[in-house]
């Protein structure tokens, strides 16, 4: 309980921090991620080490990331992707593919010339990868913006994570098997991606179902929180009882549940739902920045 309490006051500490930022017309997640930073473990230490290795915070983050992942998945509207079709994906593998191959011949270079494994710079451009849609998105809903920009950023943080797993994983297995002999095979990494989608896409057909007959803000947080709980549920399940080595991505599990609902319910039924969800998604939003903080 006190464990539980700390991350609160933590929570409450952020919340108020971002208030306090957001006078001076800035995003309010700076004021999240500096109050993860100074109250962390790693300084003053309020929500301490063994309170992020706590299975009931472990839990409660999966099912935030889960969470966050409607901000996206509600943008996944199969009309609007059409519109941008072709130039969304020649735009994410380029900037994406583009950063891994710059990161990797930059190291590469000072790896040779400081007569370090040359093999170890893929291992940085795959780092160089991994992307947080987290900060960017929260600005976007923090101040409402919209139009063509924002309109393919949203989608676009989904396939630039899509990226990052394929590629860094990829080239992981490649060098460890090749130095080691140990590594995630190369046959789970569609199995990574197609895994969380599906799991979401379980759970998503028939919350859309509800939501399309429900009205009201009480019986739509209802079917949301318990297809939120349900996604996280199985992803949990599954890769603690079938796929014990490998880490699922939860967010891809929410976005996936959300894009099945938001195509199968009226425009107008959307902006409701996201209106009602908002809290939530904001409560979300502030645990996974103060977490990443920390």
């Amino acid at each position: 309980m006190m464990q539980f309490v700390q991350w609160l006051v933590v929570l409450a500490l952020a919340a108020l921090a971002g208030r306090l930022i957001s006078k001076v017309k800035l995003p309010s997640i700076l004021g999240w991620l500096m109050v993860g930073m100074i109250f962390g473990p790693h300084a003053v230490g309020l929500l301490p080490q063994p309170v992020l290795d706590a299975a009931w915070y472990q839990t409660v983050i999966m099912w935030m990331q889960c969470a966050f992942g409607l901000m996206l998945g509600t943008e996944l509207v199969w009309g609007k992707l059409k519109r941008y079709g072709k130039g969304l994906v020649v735009t994410t593998l380029t900037q994406s593919l583009g950063t891994f191959a710059f990161v990797t011949l930059v190291f590469g270079a000072a790896f040779w010339l400081a007569e370090l494994p040359v093999y170890l710079a893929f291992v940085f451009g795959g780092i160089a990868l991994a992307t947080a849609p987290a900060p960017a998105l929260s600005i976007v809903s923090e101040f409402h913006a919209r139009g063509p920009v924002t309109d393919t950023l949203l989608p676009m943080a989904v396939l630039d994570d899509v990226v990052a797993i394929v590629v860094f994983f990829t080239v992981n297995s490649i060098l460890s098997s090749s130095v080691s002999g140990g590594a995630v095979p190369l046959y789970m990494i569609p199995v990574m991606i197609l895994l969380p989608v599906g799991i979401g896409l379980m759970a998503g057909f028939p919350a859309g179902c509800l939501l399309k007959r429900t009205k009201g803000r009480a019986w739509t947080l209802a079917v949301l929180l318990a297809g939120i709980t349900l996604t996280t549920g199985l992803g949990w399940l599954i890769n603690t009882k079938i796929l014990s080595g490998v880490t699922l991505n939860y967010m891809l599990m929410g976005v996936s549940f959300s894009a099945a609902f938001t195509n199968m319910v009226s425009e107008e039924r959307l902006g409701e739902i996201t209106d009602y969800f908002h809290p939530i998604l904001a409560i979300s939003l502030l645990a996974a920045k103060s977490r990443a903080a920390e």
